[in-house]
């Protein structure tokens, strides 16, 4: 009997790039697709800012009041306080800005007594917030108008 010999077959060494290929693509397809379904879905629910929103943030003129250095209220520690304080005034007229310079000293004197009566905790950055209303109040019925909207710490150095 002859010998039969089975055919050899032979097993694809080469990879094939086919796969590769169309998985790429839907790969593609489907971060594309899911992206621009995210971003219709997304979009309504980002606020959108404007030049109005802008405006309702900043509507006073800014008045630069100086800078303070006052000690800190502490019992004996030697530490100070440094800081640069700005208004913003209600409304964005000369009348605000002329009543706020002409009561310029009677300011300063609030601001500085109100700084040198704080402790380290009053001035932590939790409780800035609460300062600054509490500057804002007394300015305001020192002048005896709402003249002041806001108040801003451009500097604040505590040792």
């Amino acid at each position: 009997m002859a010998e039969e010999k089975e055919p050899v077959i032979k097993e694809k060494t080469a990879f094939d790039f086919r796969i590769i290929l169309v998985g790429l693509i839907l790969f593609l397809v489907a971060m594309g697709s899911s992206y621009f379904i995210m971003k219709s879905l997304i979009a309504p629910l980002i606020p959108q800012q404007n030049a109005n929103t802008q405006d309702k943030l900043l509507s006073g003129n800014l008045i630069e009041i100086g800078e303070f250095t006052t000690n800190i209220n502490t019992e004996g520690a030697t530490r100070f306080l440094k800081v640069n304080v700005t208004v913003e005034t209600v409304d964005n007229n000369k009348k605000a800005t002329e009543t706020i310079t002409k009561y310029m000293p009677v300011i300063k004197d609030s601001i500085l007594g109100i700084l040198a009566s704080q402790n380290v905790a009053d001035l932590d950055v939790r409780n800035r917030n609460n300062l600054k209303q509490q500057i804002r109040k007394d300015i305001n019925s020192k002048i005896g108008e709402e003249l002041v909207k806001n108040i801003y710490f451009t500097d604040f150095i505590m040792q």
